[in-house]
Formats: C-alpha cells, structure tokens, sequence
C-alpha cells in the first residue's frame, strides 16, 4: 500500500553556484535521485540558489536539458541572466518557464525575457503547497558586462527588491500558502554590510532563505518581524575552497512545520555532503600532456600557476597571429580563471573548467606606463575590499613588486628567453607598449577605468576571433607551455 504523507514534514536538498559545470550537476542529480528514493512519502523539493549558468556558455544547454524535469525552482543569479535573450532561450527550448525566477527584475523594453521569468512560483508536493520566491543579485551590474543579450533589464537596489519581496509573499499568502522559501543569490552581506539573507527573512510568512553567490556555507536561524523562525542556508565550498571555483557541495534541509504552517526548530535539522565525483574520460578527450600539475591557489591575492599560463596562452595566441606588432605582455583578471590542472593529461573538459568563458575576445591595444600602473595598483587594492574584486592581475612577460602600501614597482616587461625588455620604472608615464587583454577587461569591469577601449570603434585595436578558453587549448595542443611555477608578481604585503 502506498503511503501518502498528510503531516508537516518536507525535505529539501538544494545547490548554488554550479556555473554552467555539467560535471557538477551530473553529481548532484545523482545524489538527488538516491535522496528522493531514501524518503518516497515526504514531500520533496529540489531548489537552487542560482548560477546554475554560465552567461552564453556552450554547457548551458546540458545543463538546462538535464534540469528541466529534476529541479522544482531557481533563483536567478547574476550569471544566469548575464546571458539575457539566450537565458529566455533555455527557458523557452527547455520548458523551464516557472522554475526560473526572479522577483526584483525589471524591463526596459518588451521582450521574450521577461515573459519566461516569473517573480514566483507554487509548488505542489504530496498533497503540500509551496510558495518559492526568486531574488537575483543586486549588485548585477557591479560585476557583469553589458551588451546588447542583457542592456534590457535591471535588477532593484535593496529596498526595492524589499518591497518586491514582500508583495510576493503576500500574493502567495491570499492563495492559502503557509510554507514559503525564498531563493536568494544576493551573497549574505551587501557593501554596507547588510545582512542581505536576514533582510529578506525578516518578511512575514517566510520560512526558509536558501543563499548563493558569495560561495559562503550558512546554517543559520533568525526571525521575521513577527517573530516566527526562520532557516538560512547556502552552500559554500569547492575543491579547493577558492570563491571563484564551481561548487562541489549540496545541502539537505529536513523541516518541520507546525499545524500553523511554522518551521518547529527543534525538529528540523541541516547536513551538507560532498556531490560524488563523476567519470568522464571516455566523453572529453585527451589533448594535450603537461610535465606536473599546476595550481590555481590564491590567484585573487597573488602569483598562480594557473595564472601564468592562461596569460601566456593569451600572449602566444595573438602574437603567433598578428601580422602587425607583437604585443609586449598580456593581463588576465583573476576572477577569469575557475580551477587548477590537477593531473598532467589535460583533458578538454579541464580546459573548459580552467576558463569556461566563452563570450569575450581577445583583443591587442596599447596602453601607457601609466595606465598600466594605476590598473596594478587598482588590482592590489581590491585585495583589501570586501568582495576582492577583480583581484591580483595576472600576467605574461611581466614582474612586479607589490609594496607593503599596496604600491607597485620593479615593474620589468620581459622577452620570450626572460631578459628584461624595458625596466619601467625608468620611463616616463606617457611610455606605451602593446598589450593582450579580453573585450570584457576593455569594458571598465570592476572599477578597472585604464584598461576602457572602444572596441567596436576604434580602428587600432585588433580583435581576435577567439576566447581565452580556445586559447588555452590551442596553446596546450601545440606544446607551447612555458615555465608557470615561478612567481611573476613578489606579494610583500597580502
């Protein structure tokens, strides 16, 4: 005889911050199903704090076909609808619509977007009705680049998004819902230091605050303004616990909830595991060999393994191309690069996890000592901001000092055999030289203001027809790797 649950208890297991890693989602549906089989009379919800995506990443489509029928709901976040139109796209091919939310959106213009993401959603398990609210990252456009896939929309400042908040309670409440989560990829605390999560759970009739997009594990309980528990939580750790890598962890909440439709603390409990790794040898080939494994470490605050060689694959790319200069040096931003090489057979899908961004282009341009200084001293100062963005440059064919002050000298650019090409501290601010960087670094990203370029415009910059992904694998494929373990940037003070 079936048994059908007609209590109170509901489980959920949950995920954020995947970003487009199939890898990853293939390892939680896995330990989805197996939950699901563990606990066939409770109701079961399956929801994620957003970034499932990775802006217009090729994965996406994987991704999206595998979670079309597995997840219930998706609080948008801000890599998520960086893709715009081809995030409505997902939705449309993939029958998403009402598992995608977000509730502090707003449009410009007309378009399919909007129609294809909801504010909020009702759920239907066992018998049980849930409310799920969306709430996407107010600090959207702090952090990703604009064009025209998302030029259309906004996402509401916090006291807005507030009010957006509560008016989908409320709706949800004149519907009969007592059990309400919200899904909000915010990261806990804001540049004012607001407690982002308790904000939002201070909202009558919330009951449950699943977070994302500040990597940061959370199992807490706070209060709405009425005086009823509230759960807070988010997963927060990766292989090497780096904020910029994809998430290898889910969570399990198993509540409890009184005959009013209030969470009973004493009765409900959080766990957090491991997603299994999951074989993939025989679907990503082989395609290049590498002496030892190299490392990401603490790219945002300093020298990386990894680091140095995405730049110098950046840096070879184009000068093995041009017909013009060569360029001196290349920079790559930290938050660019997503994982380490952990074995010397390098396979195309540890290529795509070293650098899964496949949006931006490479481009050649100048730019003067002084313009490059101010972008390294920029770079050494975000280290000491809450957030660390962009972090410690990255770079090819170049040393630097970063003083105890946050100052940056014994700047030396380099030739290919490592002799030093220009000492520039010795030459005059107006001093330029030609560089590799990305379009997205030519936008001004992350108060980076030296590196803008008019891309499209401007006539001396050449664009390359190719991403820092496509790069690196060229790079590694033609054998071209050079030494990576040797410290370009001497941190004094970080």
């Amino acid at each position: 005889m079936q048994i059908h649950f007609l209590g109170t208890k509901v489980n959920t297991i949950f995920y954020n911050d995947s970003h487009g890693s199939t890898v990853n989602v293939d390892g939680f549906l896995k330990a989805q199903d197996e939950f699901y089989k563990e606990h066939p009379a409770t109701p079961n919800l399956t929801l994620s704090g957003g970034d499932v995506f990775i802006t217009t990443n090729p994965n996406n489509e994987v991704v999206a076909k595998k979670l079309c029928t597995k997840t219930d709901a998706i609080g948008l976040g801000n890599h998520d609808i960086e893709g715009g139109e081809h995030l409505s796209n997902l939705i449309k091919k993939y029958a998403l619509k009402g598992k995608m939310l977000a509730a502090n959106l707003f449009f410009k213009r007309e378009n399919e977007m909007e129609k294809n993401i909801l504010p909020s959603t009702i759920i239907e398990k066992n018998g049980e009705r849930f409310g799920i609210i969306g709430i996407s990252a107010m600090d959207f456009r702090e952090l990703c680049f604009t064009n025209k896939e998302n030029d259309f929309f906004e996402v509401a400042p916090l006291n807005q998004t507030l009010k957006m908040a509560r008016n989908e309670v409320e709706k949800l409440q004149k519907q009969g819902i007592d059990k309400i989560f919200i899904l909000a990829h915010t990261g806990q605390f804001d540049t004012n230091k607001t407690n982002l999560y308790e904000a939002l759970g201070k909202i009558s009739g919330v009951d449950v605050v699943i977070g994302g997009h500040d990597h940061i594990q959370i199992d807490e309980w706070s209060e709405t303004e009425s005086n009823e528990p509230v759960k807070i939580v988010s997963t927060g750790s990766s292989p090497t616990n780096d904020f910029r890598e994809n998430l290898n962890m889910y969570g399990i909440l198993e509540l409890e909830f009184d005959d009013d439709g209030v969470l009973i603390k004493e009765k409900s409990k959080t766990s957090f595991k491991e997603l299994e790794e999951m074989n993939f040898d025989n679907f990503y080939p082989i395609v290049a060999t590498i002496k030892e494994p190299l490392k990401k470490g603490e790219i945002l605050y300093g020298h990386s393994e990894i680091g140095n060689l995405v730049a110098d694959s950046n840096l070879w790319y184009v000068n093995s191309r041009t017909n013009t200069q060569k360029a001196d040096f290349a920079f790559v931003n930290a938050g660019t690069i997503r994982a380490s090489l952990n074995d010397t057979n390098i396979s195309t899908k540890d290529i795509e996890e070293v650098v899964p961004f496949t949006t931006q282009k490479l481009i050649k341009t100048t730019l003067s000592k002084k313009q490059i200084i101010k972008t390294l001293e920029w770079c050494a100062l975000s280290t000491t901001f809450k957030k660390v963005s962009p972090g410690i440059m990255q770079v090819s064919n170049m040393t630097y000092t970063i003083n105890p002050d946050l100052s940056i000298s014994n700047v030396k650019i380099l030739n290919e055999d490592g002799s030093i090409k220009y000492d520039v501290d010795k030459l005059s601010d107006d001093f330029e030289f030609c560089v590799v960087y990305d379009d997205f670094l030519a936008t001004g990203v992350a108060g980076l203001s030296e590196l803008i370029k008019d891309v499209e415009n401007d006539d001396s910059i050449e664009i390359y027809d190719t991403t820092r992904q496509n790069a690196l694998k060229e790079y590694l494929i033609n054998g071209k790797i050079k030494e990576c373990k040797t410290p370009r940037i001497s941190n004094l003070s970080i």
